[in-house]
C-alpha cells in the first residue's frame, strides 16, 4: 500500500514538472513569435499599400498625349496619394520648362506658398544637382543655404530636412518631387523611402513608354497620312483607269468596225460617228475632211443626228470666222458651253438642230491636219473637260483609221480602174492575137510553099530572103500563140482534166523536138527509168509545158551541147526534169525567171530568140494542175528544170476529200 502511494506521488511530481516545462516553453515561443508575426503583418500591409499606391499612380490615359502631359498627371496622382499616407510631409511636383525655369504642377503643405515661382530654376543648384544625380538631400539645420534663397525660406518656416527626387527622363520631360520634413532627424522622409523610390522608377519607365507611344503615334499618323494619300491616289488612278477603259473600248469598237468595212469608207465613217455618239452621249457627230482639190472642209456622209437628206456642209479654207476652220488651222481643240449664244461660233449648220454644247477636235496625222470631228449636244454645258480629252484620244487614233478608210476608198476606185484597164488590155490582146494569127498562118503557109519550090523554081537569093521572112513569120506566130495562151490563163480558162498517159506525152514531145535539135547540132536524150503512172491533166496545156521546157533548154545550149529529159515515178507524183549543159542563168536573174516577158541577161551569148512568156505560161499551167515547178542553175554550166504533177489516184483522193 505504501509502495503504491510512493509511485503515484512520483508520477504526480513528474507530470507536474512536464506541465511546468511546457508552460515555460510556450511562454518563450509566444514572446519570440509575436513580434515576428506583427512584423510580417506590417510588411504585408506595407506591400499592399505600395501596390495600391502604384495602381493609383498608374491609372493614366496614354493615348494621344505628350510625355509632359502624362508626367504632370502622374504628379497630380502621386503627390495627393503620398500626402494621404504621410500628412506631416510637405510635397511639391515641379516640372522643368525648356527655358530652365520650373513650373509648380501640384503641391501639398503650406510651406510652398511662401516660395515665388521664379525661384524654381533648374539651371542652378540644388535642382540641377538633383536632375544630374537623380537625388538630392539637404539637412537645413546644418545651415549653408544662401540668404534669401528658397532653401533658406523653407528653413525659416521650420523645415529640417529637404529631399529632391528626380523624375522623368534625362533629355526629355523631367523635374523633381520636393519633399520637406519638419522632423529634425528626417524620420518621416525615411518612412516614405519605399514609395519615393517606386515613384522615381515609375516616372523614368513611364517617360520612356510615353516617348515610345508618342513616336508610335507619330509613325501611325505618318502611315495614316501615307495610307490616305495612297488611297486617294488609288481612287484617282481608278477613275483614270475607268476613263481610259472607256477610251480603249471606244477605240476598239472603232478599229473593229473599220477593219470589217475597209472597202466601204462611207459606211465605216458612219459606224465611227455612231460609236463616238454612244461613248460621249452626244446628239450630233460629224467628220469634216479636207478636200485638197477644192480647198474645203467637207462634212462626210453618215453624220450622226443630222438628217440624211440634209446637204453636205462645206467650209472654205478662206473663211476666217468658222470655228471649225480655226481648230483645223491652229490644231487646238475647242469646247463651248452654249454655241447658240457664243459670238465666236458661226452656227450655220447648228441652228436648225438647236446645238448647244459643242466640241471640235482636230484630226491629225503627224504634223498634218486632215480635218476635224465635231460633236454637239442640245443641253447647255453638257460637255466637260474630260469629254474633250476623251474625244481627243479618240481623234488621235481615229485620224489614222479615217485616213485609212479614205485611202481604201481611193485604192478601191483605183483598183477598179486598173481592173477595167486590165480587162480592156486582155480583150485587146486576145482580139489582136486572133486577128494576127489567121493572116500569119496564111503568110507562113505560102512562104513555105514558095521556099520549098512547090509553086515554081526561084533563085538562091530569093530563097534566102524568103527563108528569113518565113523564120520571122514563125517567131511572130509563136509570139501571138504565147500571147493567146497567156490571155486565156489570166482570164481563168477552164482546164479539161482527163486521165492521160504522161509517158506517151513526154516521148511525143521529145520526138517532135529532136529534128530541130539535130539541125542545131545538139543532142536531145530521153532517159526513162521505168513505166510512169497516168496523171489527171489537160493534155493540150501539159504538152505545152513540156514543149516550152524542151524548147528553152535547146535555145540556151551551145552547138554540140546536150539536153537530157528524165521522168520518174515518185509514188503520188510524177517528176519530170529537163537538164542542159548550156549557158545557165545568172544569179541576179534567177528570182525573176518566171515573170512575164522577162529574159535572162546573158541570152545574147547564144542569140536565143523568144518572147519571155514560155516559163510564165509553164508556171501557171503547173500551178493549175496542183503541181510545182522549180529549177537549179549555175551560170556557164547549165540549168535543170523540174516539175511534179500528182498522179491520177492522188487527184481522185483529193477530189473525194474536198
Amino acid at each position: 500500500m505504501s509502495d503504491l502511494s510512493a509511485l503515484e506521488a512520483l508520477t504526480l511530481v513528474a507530470l507536474s514538472g512536464a506541465a511546468v516545462g511546457a508552460g515555460v516553453y510556450g511562454v518563450i515561443l509566444l514572446v519570440r513569435l509575436l513580434p515576428l508575426e506583427r512584423q510580417l503583418r506590417k510588411a504585408r500591409e506595407n506591400t499592399q499599400d505600395l501596390s495600391r499606391f502604384v495602381l493609383e499612380a498608374l491609372a493614366l490615359d496614354l493615348t494621344g498625349r505628350q510625355s509632359s502631359q502624362v508626367l504632370n498627371e502622374l504628379g497630380q496622382r502621386i503627390v495627393p496619394s503620398l500626402h494621404k499616407r504621410f500628412p506631416e510631409l510637405a510635397l511639391a511636383w515641379v516640372r522643368r520648362r525648356d527655358d530652365g525655369s520650373g513650373d509648380l504642377v501640384v503641391r501639398r503643405g503650406g510651406v510652398w506658398d511662401k516660395i515665388p515661382r521664379t525661384a524654381w530654376r533648374f539651371d542652378t543648384s540644388p535642382l540641377q544637382t538633383a536632375l544630374e544625380n537623380g537625388f538630392y538631400s539637404w539637412t537645413l539645420a546644418s545651415g549653408g543655404a544662401a540668404p534669401g534663397s528658397w532653401v533658406q525660406m523653407l528653413s525659416d518656416q521650420g523645415v529640417c530636412e529637404l529631399s529632391l527626387i528626380a523624375w522623368g527622363k534625362p533629355g526629355g520631360s523631367a523635374g523633381v518631387l520636393a519633399v520637406a520634413d519638419f522632423d529634425p532627424y528626417g524620420r518621416r522622409i525615411a518612412l516614405a523611402a519605399a514609395p519615393l523610390a517606386l515613384m522615381r522608377g515609375l516616372s523614368g519607365a513611364l517617360a520612356s513608354i510615353v516617348d515610345e507611344v508618342s513616336l508610335l503615334a507619330e509613325s501611325r499618323e505618318e502611315l495614316q497620312g501615307g495610307l490616305s494619300a495612297a488611297l486617294e491616289e488609288l481612287n484617282q488612278t481608278h477613275t483614270r483607269l475607268i476613263q481610259r477603259s472607256r477610251q480603249v473600248k471606244t477605240l476598239h469598237d472603232v478599229a473593229l468596225t473599220l477593219s470589217s468595212r475597209t472597202a466601204q469608207a462611207q459606211s465605216a465613217l458612219s459606224a465611227v460617228v455612231s460609236i463616238i455618239a454612244s461613248a460621249l452621249e452626244a446628239d450630233f457627230v460629224a467628220f469634216l475632211i479636207l478636200d485638197e482639190r477644192t480647198g474645203e472642209l467637207v462634212m462626210q456622209p453618215g453624220a450622226y443626228g443630222i438628217a440624211e437628206a440634209a446637204p453636205l456642209y462645206k467650209l472654205s479654207l478662206t473663211d476666217e470666222q468658222a470655228s471649225s476652220l480655226n481648230v483645223f488651222k491652229s490644231g487646238k481643240p475647242m469646247i463651248v458651253s452654249d454655241a447658240q449664244n457664243d459670238s465666236e461660233v458661226i452656227m450655220h449648220w447648228g441652228k436648225p438642230w438647236d446645238v448647244r454644247a459643242l466640241m471640235v477636235v482636230p484630226l491629225k496625222l503627224g504634223d498634218q491636219c486632215i480635218g476635224v470631228v465635231r460633236v454637239g449636244s442640245r443641253s447647255r454645258g453638257f460637255f466637260l473637260r474630260e469629254h474633250l480629252e476623251h474625244l481627243g484620244v479618240i481623234a488621235d487614233e481615229a485620224a489614222v483609221i479615217v485616213e485609212t478608210a479614205i485611202l481604201n476608198r481611193r485604192l478601191s476606185e483605183t483598183a477598179e480602174q486598173l481592173a477595167a484597164l486590165s480587162r480592156m488590155k486582155d480583150d485587146f490582146v486576145s482580139t489582136v492575137s486572133h486577128e494576127f494569127k489567121t493572116p500569119l498562118t496564111v503568110i507562113l503557109g505560102f512562104l513555105t510553099l514558095v521556099v520549098d519550090g512547090e509553086v515554081g523554081a526561084i533563085g538562091a537569093e530569093q530563097t534566102r530572103c524568103l527563108t528569113i521572112a518565113r523564120n520571122a513569120a514563125t517567131r511572130l506566130l509563136g509570139l501571138v500563140t504565147d500571147l493567146l495562151d497567156l490571155s486565156r490563163l489570166e482570164a481563168g480558162v477552164k482546164m479539161e482534166f482527163t486521165t492521160i498517159d504522161i509517158d506517151a506525152l513526154i516521148r511525143a514531145s521529145v520526138d517532135v523536138q529532136r529534128p530541130s535539135a539535130e539541125r542545131m547540132g545538139k543532142t536531145l536524150t530521153l532517159d526513162m527509168s521505168g513505166p510512169l503512172p497516168s496523171v489527171r491533166a489537160d493534155a493540150r496545156w501539159m504538152n505545152l509545158v513540156v514543149d516550152n521546157l524542151l524548147s528553152n533548154a535547146l535555145k540556151f545550149t551551145r552547138p554540140g551541147g546536150k539536153v537530157i529529159v528524165n521522168a520518174m515515178d515518185k509514188g503520188e507524183f510524177v517528176m519530170l526534169s529537163v537538164a542542159d549543159d548550156g549557158i545557165g542563168i545568172p544569179a541576179a536573174d534567177q528570182g525573176r525567171i518566171f515573170e512575164k516577158f522577162y529574159r535572162a541577161s546573158n541570152r545574147t551569148e547564144v542569140n536565143a530568140p523568144g518572147t519571155g512568156l514560155g516559163l510564165a505560161i509553164a508556171h501557171d499551167v503547173v500551178f493549175k494542175h496542183g503541181g510545182k515547178i522549180w529549177f537549179e542553175s549555175v551560170e556557164g554550166r547549165g540549168t535543170t528544170f523540174y516539175i511534179v504533177v500528182p498522179t491520177t489516184p492522188l487527184v481522185q483522193t483529193l477530189e473525194q476529200q474536198g
